[in-house]
Protein backbone atom coordinates (compact mmCIF):
# COMPACT_ATOMS: atom_id res chain seq x y z
CA UNK A 1 0.00 0.00 0.00
CA UNK A 2 2.63 2.34 1.05
CA UNK A 3 4.64 1.43 -2.42
CA UNK A 4 1.32 2.12 -4.37
CA UNK A 5 1.00 5.14 -2.41
CA UNK A 6 4.62 6.45 -3.26
CA UNK A 7 4.35 5.60 -6.83
CA UNK A 8 1.01 7.70 -7.14
CA UNK A 9 2.88 10.83 -5.76
CA UNK A 10 5.95 10.29 -7.77
CA UNK A 11 3.47 10.30 -10.88
CA UNK A 12 1.63 13.25 -9.56
CA UNK A 13 4.82 15.46 -9.07
CA UNK A 14 5.81 14.56 -12.75
CA UNK A 15 3.10 15.62 -14.55
CA UNK A 16 2.73 18.99 -12.11
CA UNK A 17 6.35 19.44 -13.26
CA UNK A 18 6.09 18.47 -16.77
CA UNK A 19 2.58 20.88 -16.85
CA UNK A 20 4.70 23.89 -16.02
CA UNK A 21 7.10 23.31 -19.24
CA UNK A 22 7.05 25.88 -22.14
CA UNK A 23 4.96 24.52 -24.70
CA UNK A 24 7.43 23.26 -27.25
CA UNK A 25 4.41 22.68 -29.59
CA UNK A 26 3.50 26.18 -29.81
CA UNK A 27 6.99 27.30 -30.13
CA UNK A 28 7.76 25.22 -32.83
CA UNK A 29 4.77 26.44 -34.50
CA UNK A 30 5.71 29.85 -33.88
CA UNK A 31 9.02 29.35 -35.48
CA UNK A 32 6.92 28.30 -38.52
CA UNK A 33 4.34 31.08 -39.22
CA UNK A 34 6.15 33.80 -41.57
CA UNK A 35 5.11 36.78 -40.17
CA UNK A 36 5.99 39.80 -42.99
CA UNK A 37 4.09 36.97 -45.04
CA UNK A 38 1.26 37.19 -43.37
CA UNK A 39 1.31 40.86 -42.36
CA UNK A 40 1.47 41.83 -46.47
CA UNK A 41 -1.27 39.61 -46.71
CA UNK A 42 -3.43 41.45 -44.39
CA UNK A 43 -2.20 45.02 -45.52
CA UNK A 44 -3.06 43.75 -49.05
CA UNK A 45 -6.70 42.88 -47.98
CA UNK A 46 -6.71 46.48 -46.12
CA UNK A 47 -5.43 47.95 -49.74
CA UNK A 48 -8.62 45.73 -51.39
CA UNK A 49 -10.64 47.40 -49.21
CA UNK A 50 -9.76 50.90 -49.63
CA UNK A 51 -9.75 50.37 -53.68
CA UNK A 52 -13.17 48.32 -53.53
CA UNK A 53 -14.68 50.85 -51.72
CA UNK A 54 -13.99 53.38 -53.77
CA UNK A 55 -15.52 51.75 -56.91
CA UNK A 56 -18.17 50.71 -54.69
CA UNK A 57 -16.96 47.03 -55.71
CA UNK A 58 -19.42 45.00 -52.91
CA UNK A 59 -18.40 41.30 -54.23
CA UNK A 60 -14.61 42.26 -53.26
CA UNK A 61 -15.69 44.12 -49.89
CA UNK A 62 -17.69 41.09 -49.38
CA UNK A 63 -14.88 38.59 -49.73
CA UNK A 64 -12.85 40.51 -47.10
CA UNK A 65 -15.06 40.48 -44.32
CA UNK A 66 -16.53 37.46 -42.38
CA UNK A 67 -20.22 36.93 -42.77
CA UNK A 68 -21.24 35.78 -39.85
CA UNK A 69 -23.58 37.78 -37.48
CA UNK A 70 -20.47 38.09 -34.96
CA UNK A 71 -18.80 40.53 -36.99
CA UNK A 72 -19.35 44.23 -36.34
CA UNK A 73 -18.47 47.21 -37.52
CA UNK A 74 -18.84 51.10 -35.49
CA UNK A 75 -18.82 53.94 -37.95
CA UNK A 76 -17.94 57.39 -37.65
CA UNK A 77 -21.80 58.43 -36.78
CA UNK A 78 -23.72 58.31 -34.19
CA UNK A 79 -25.98 55.56 -34.78
CA UNK A 80 -23.74 53.36 -36.77
CA UNK A 81 -23.50 50.41 -34.42
CA UNK A 82 -23.39 47.81 -36.77
CA UNK A 83 -23.94 43.89 -35.90
CA UNK A 84 -23.94 41.26 -38.22
CA UNK A 85 -22.83 41.13 -41.98
CA UNK A 86 -26.41 42.24 -42.91
CA UNK A 87 -26.28 45.42 -41.58
CA UNK A 88 -22.76 46.03 -42.58
CA UNK A 89 -23.20 45.29 -46.01
CA UNK A 90 -26.60 47.38 -45.99
CA UNK A 91 -24.90 50.64 -44.55
CA UNK A 92 -21.71 49.88 -47.20
CA UNK A 93 -24.42 49.40 -49.78
CA UNK A 94 -25.97 52.71 -49.25
CA UNK A 95 -23.01 54.50 -49.03
CA UNK A 96 -21.60 53.14 -51.66
CA UNK A 97 -24.74 54.36 -53.53
CA UNK A 98 -24.67 57.96 -52.17
CA UNK A 99 -20.91 58.75 -52.65
CA UNK A 100 -19.55 59.68 -55.80
CA UNK A 101 -15.89 59.99 -57.37
CA UNK A 102 -14.46 58.41 -53.67
CA UNK A 103 -10.58 58.70 -53.35
CA UNK A 104 -9.52 56.84 -49.97
CA UNK A 105 -5.72 57.24 -49.60
CA UNK A 106 -4.18 54.92 -46.57
CA UNK A 107 -1.60 57.68 -45.09
CA UNK A 108 -0.45 55.31 -42.00
CA UNK A 109 -1.08 51.45 -41.56
CA UNK A 110 0.14 49.01 -38.61
CA UNK A 111 -0.45 45.70 -38.00
CA UNK A 112 0.09 42.65 -35.69
CA UNK A 113 -0.03 38.86 -35.68
CA UNK A 114 -0.37 36.91 -32.75
CA UNK A 115 2.08 34.12 -32.12
CA UNK A 116 -0.18 31.57 -33.31
CA UNK A 117 -0.68 33.55 -37.06
CA UNK A 118 -4.93 33.11 -36.67
CA UNK A 119 -5.75 36.66 -35.46
CA UNK A 120 -4.26 39.89 -36.83
CA UNK A 121 -5.18 43.73 -35.85
CA UNK A 122 -4.32 46.96 -37.66
CA UNK A 123 -4.86 50.79 -37.22
CA UNK A 124 -4.56 52.74 -40.19
CA UNK A 125 -5.02 56.49 -40.63
CA UNK A 126 -7.12 57.33 -44.18
CA UNK A 127 -8.03 60.30 -46.15
CA UNK A 128 -11.35 60.16 -47.12
CA UNK A 129 -12.69 62.19 -50.32
CA UNK A 130 -15.87 61.70 -51.71
CA UNK A 131 -19.11 63.71 -53.51
CA UNK A 132 -22.03 63.95 -51.71
CA UNK A 133 -25.09 65.81 -53.31
CA UNK A 134 -23.08 67.40 -55.57
CA UNK A 135 -21.17 68.76 -52.65
CA UNK A 136 -16.99 67.95 -52.53
CA UNK A 137 -16.67 66.43 -48.59
CA UNK A 138 -12.86 65.45 -46.98
CA UNK A 139 -11.77 63.90 -43.68
CA UNK A 140 -8.49 63.67 -43.05
CA UNK A 141 -7.01 61.51 -40.72
CA UNK A 142 -9.34 59.14 -40.39
CA UNK A 143 -8.48 56.34 -37.63
CA UNK A 144 -9.69 53.22 -38.78
CA UNK A 145 -8.98 50.45 -36.36
CA UNK A 146 -9.74 46.53 -36.79
CA UNK A 147 -9.60 42.94 -36.08
CA UNK A 148 -8.84 39.93 -38.76
CA UNK A 149 -9.27 36.16 -38.07
CA UNK A 150 -7.79 33.23 -40.01
CA UNK A 151 -10.90 31.17 -41.20
CA UNK A 152 -11.10 27.28 -41.50
CA UNK A 153 -9.90 27.80 -45.23
CA UNK A 154 -7.16 30.00 -43.93
CA UNK A 155 -7.80 32.99 -44.91
CA UNK A 156 -8.13 36.13 -43.49
CA UNK A 157 -11.46 37.76 -42.97
CA UNK A 158 -12.34 40.99 -41.12
CA UNK A 159 -14.34 40.37 -38.28
CA UNK A 160 -14.26 43.76 -36.47
CA UNK A 161 -13.87 47.26 -37.74
CA UNK A 162 -13.84 50.77 -35.89
CA UNK A 163 -13.56 54.22 -37.39
CA UNK A 164 -12.83 57.51 -35.93
CA UNK A 165 -13.20 60.74 -36.67
CA UNK A 166 -10.15 62.71 -35.03
CA UNK A 167 -11.49 66.19 -33.15
CA UNK A 168 -9.73 68.85 -31.14
CA UNK A 169 -10.78 70.19 -28.21
CA UNK A 170 -9.42 73.40 -26.31
CA UNK A 171 -9.02 71.55 -22.41
CA UNK A 172 -7.21 73.88 -20.39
Amino acid sequence: MKNTFLFVLFAALIFVFSACEPNTSTNRKSNTINFEKEKAQVAELLDQLSTSTESGNLDIVEKIWCPKEETMLIGTENNEKLVGWKQIKKAISNQSTSFKETLISITEQNIWIDEDGRTAWFFEELNYNFILHDKAMSFEGIRFTGVFVKSTEDEWKLVQGHMSVPTEMDVE
